[in-house]
């Protein structure tokens, strides 16, 4: 039987930018990980697109990383 995630605990921060060094300098910068901040999941590629499909960064995909720190 598995438990429960309390998800109102969770605080997530997403950095976006067009390398993995710009991503990690960000976190550094932001001292997120004194903060208490890891990843959550893989960085990658991504597209973004508003809701009604507009692209973000004139299309451009981008490296997105999410940062969670859990309390």
């Amino acid at each position: 039987m598995s438990t429960p995630i309390d998800t109102t605990s969770e605080d997530f921060i997403t950095i976006i930018a067009p390398s993995m060094a710009e991503v990690m300098a960000s976190y550094k910068a932001q001292r997120l990980a004194e903060r208490q901040y890891s990843i959550v999941h893989r960085a990658g590629k991504h597209s973004f697109t508003m809701a009604d499909g507009e692209p973000l960064f004139e299309g451009t995909p981008m490296i997105a990383a999410t940062f969670a720190r859990r309390g």
